[in-house]
């Protein structure tokens, strides 16, 4: 008896260490359009709850075949394509997860499929279409307001996987040729946005953030990404030479060295 007992504890223990990891998720929300290569938000029941995760990734990876991994992976199908794509940016809000994923480019603009898979079971399928033409959106700043040299933070749709550009060797040339260490803040930003500006040139996909003010743009480089309930977050640091008042802020994509979409402008005010 005292054997049979234990066998039922044993049984319960490994049932429900792998019962919130080994079943059907439900997916919560998901982009109905997003064109191939572009960044998109999913958010979908917490696997495990009482294992908050937080990081944040610039992109998504496309994977040769499933694979086994800590958190969900997707599984996209397009008629007799399927592709395993694993999730970039991650955060755990409670029973939902928030996560970012890239649509691989190998697939055409039409109908496609979206499983969510946790450990070897998908969920239901869920459709949604691939359009042609890159779109994005630029939702809000999370300051409520801009001000010179301070961090931009937007909150939107639709970005490519961003460069985050090395900046090491640039300022380490500044230090050596133009005095960089003995210059304004204003002043440092201005060299360095310049210097940058050669190897931005040469990106071949990412985002930038045009700022215009009174006729006068600026186009800022991004400095890291991150995730929200709200959307994709990009970050950015403001020129020093903009004026209280109001100013409008939109994004542009870049893929294969080219302009592939824009934002409508968002209106921001600068303090």
């Amino acid at each position: 008896m005292q054997k049979f007992f234990f066998v039922i504890i044993v049984v319960s223990c490994i049932f429900i260490a792998t019962s919130s990891y080994g079943r059907r998720l439900k997916v919560y929300a998901f982009p109905k359009q997003i064109a191939a290569g572009q960044l998109a938000t999913i958010i979908f029941e917490n696997p495990e709850p009482d294992h908050p995760i937080s990081r944040n990734k610039c992109t998504a990876e496309k994977l040769i075949a499933w694979v086994k991994s800590d958190v969900p992976i997707l599984r996209i199908e397009q008629k007799n394509k399927q592709v395993f794509t694993s999730l970039g940016s991650y955060l755990s809000e409670g029973d939902s997860i928030i996560a970012t994923f890239m649509v691989p480019e190998k697939f055409e603009p039409g109908d496609a499929t979206l499983f969510l898979l946790n450990e070897h079971d998908p969920s239901v399928p869920y459709a949604f279409t691939i359009i042609p033409a890159m779109q994005c959106s630029l939702k809000k700043v999370t300051a409520g307001f801009i001000s010179p040299l301070g961090k931009i933070t937007v909150v939107g749709e639709g970005f490519l996987p961003a460069t985050i550009l090395d900046q090491t060797q640039a300022i380490k040339e500044l230090r050596d040729n133009v005095g960089y260490d003995n210059m304004s803040l204003g002043e440092q930003w201005t060299v360095l946005h310049r210097r940058i500006a050669n190897d931005w040139a040469r990106v071949t996909v990412g985002n930038f953030l045009e700022l215009e003010q009174n006729g006068k743009k600026w186009e800022l480089f991004v400095e890291s990404c991150g995730l929200t309930t709200e959307g994709l977050t990009l970050d950015f640091i403001a020129p020093p030479d903009i004026k209280p008042g109001p100013a409008t802020l939109s994004m542009t994509l870049r893929k294969d060295s080219a302009i592939t979409g824009t934002s409508s402008p968002l209106s921001v005010t600068v303090q």
